[in-house]
């Protein structure tokens, strides 16, 4: 399935309804991360919709920095 951030097909569905219903199902890309529900505004899940900003598309994730550094484990 293709990821509605980096538009690449690495996307996954991984829950839906506890009771059956599909009434909503959560996707996860091993490429970038991104999570979503199908029942997201147009302006998260439609790639055409979205803020170009937040747009991984064509991005080598591989050279972005990490956002929030982990410290090293504490040794005791």
């Amino acid at each position: 399935m293709m990821c509605v951030r980096c538009c690449e097909d690495t996307a996954n569905q991984v829950a839906e309804a506890p009771d059956g219903s599909h009434a909503w199902v959560v996707y996860y890309c091993t490429r970038c991360n991104f999570s979503w529900r199908n029942t997201e505004e147009p302006e998260v899940i439609d790639p055409a919709k979205r803020d170009p900003y937040f747009q991984l598309k064509g991005v080598d994730l591989t050279n972005l920095m990490h956002p929030c550094p982990i410290p090293p484990l504490k040794q005791e």
